[in-house]
């Protein structure tokens, strides 16, 4: 009896796992396209997402890196030196420097889209000796450091700027500024507003490719301490018709003069933050 059923018993275990072993391939299979799956999607979230926030902190010493120079001659000597943005301006013949109606000084500058956000941090004016010692005012004299949105095509005489400085007889204030088709329109905050000669400012690109400005006392501990932004003369817009912007466009720091009274002076910032 037990020679009869032998052979039987060993042909069913035989079967058994000839089935057993076919259903599982497929199982083996899956989770083989599974896992590849899943490794597709994390390296789809390691990609950098679309929003995401830059920091130049102009760290060491040396030329700016990364940015695009337009008309650098008009202002050569600027570079990065111990932390900062620093811009020397010891000669503006010829208004050479000068950002207002078609005249167009040096731009450093990151090519964003819109929207975007744009931030510098403490910039302003100093002295050669002290880049943190706003120059004493004398007279009318014209003087800033600042941020400017300039379109896509760097020759064209279409920008926007918001600087920190002296303006005229108008003191430790900041200027704003259209420059529509070579024709500037400008007003300031007031006098006063920033008594050190140094603000945070903050351009929002909307998604409409309009920019809303706004402003602060230099929040030296930002990493920490929130923002408190106020919005240019209280609505954010700038003085006259802006230009049409595009998609794309530039922005960046500006140092630039009007006259020889007040020069010579630095422009400064201890970082920039953007964020599109």
């Amino acid at each position: 009896m037990k020679k009869i059923l032998h052979p039987v018993f060993v042909i069913l275990i035989f079967l058994f796992l000839a089935c057993s072993s076919d259903s599982l391939e497929p199982v083996s299979s899956d989770g083989d396209t599974n896992e590849q799956s899943q490794d597709e999607t994390d390296s789809d979230n390691d990609n950098t997402p679309e929003n995401s926030s830059v920091t130049d902190s102009f760290d060491g010493t040396g030329p700016l890196e990364d940015f695009v120079t337009n008309n650098e001659t008009a202002l050569p000597k600027v570079e990065q030196v111990d932390g900062r943005y620093r811009a020397e301006l010891t000669d503006n013949a010829n208004n050479k420097t000068l950002h207002f109606n078609d005249e167009q000084g040096r731009l450093d500058a990151k090519l964003v889209s819109f929207p975007f956000e744009f931030i510098a941090r403490n910039i302003g004016i100093g002295t050669l000796d002290n880049s943190q010692t706003a120059p004493t005012p004398e007279n009318s004299l014209y003087i800033f450091a600042g941020v400017q949105i300039h379109v896509e095509t760097l020759n064209s005489l279409n920008s926007a700027h918001v600087v920190v400085g002296h303006r005229g007889n108008t003191y430790f204030t900041i200027e704003g500024k259209n420059t529509l088709d070579g024709s500037s329109s400008v007003n300031d905050i007031g006098a006063n507003t920033v008594p050190d000669g140094r603000a945070d400012i903050r351009v929002v690109g909307n998604q409409d490719r309009t920019i809303t400005i706004h402003w602060q006392i230099p929040n030296l501990d930002f990493n920490n301490t929130t923002d408190d932004w106020q919005l240019y003369n209280e609505t954010g817009n700038l003085p006259g018709t802006a230009p049409e912007f595009d998609a794309n466009v530039y922005v960046g720091l500006i140092t630039y003069a009007y006259g020889t009274n007040g020069v010579p002076f630095v422009g400064t910032c201890d970082a920039i933050q953007i964020m599109d």
